[in-house]
């Protein structure tokens, strides 16, 4: 997980790459935690890189739509995580948009 630097619009953008399982999903938990503490302009969480997801990544998403204001997933969505998503839901409540850029203008 990375975080983006500010670019003067008050986002704070988490980029995900790689796999999210019980077992990696630590540091974004923290991320998640600290952006709930200290609200920014918006919340953005880049998934265009995730290869692999639980449900865990999932309730993640779920709560972080719940307590943070102004969050938004940012796609392209990978294939898996679009199918879980919609399996489990949560497509239909969470703001998703196609990219990073189109999160910013939100």
């Amino acid at each position: 997980m990375t975080r983006l630097p500010d670019q003067g619009n008050g986002a704070l953008v988490l980029v995900l790459a790689g796999e999210f399982d019980s077992g990696t999903m630590a540091p974004f938990r923290r991320a998640l935690a600290e952006a709930q503490s200290a609200p920014a302009v918006r919340t953005i969480i880049d998934v265009s890189g995730v290869v692999y997801a639980d449900s865990g990544l999932i309730r993640l998403l779920v709560q972080a739509h719940r307590r943070i204001p102004r969050f938004i997933v940012a796609g392209p969505l990978p294939p898996q995580l679009r199918r879980l998503l919609e399996l489990s839901g949560a497509a239909a409540f969470l703001r998703i948009t196609p990219d990073v850029d189109a999160a910013r203008r939100a």
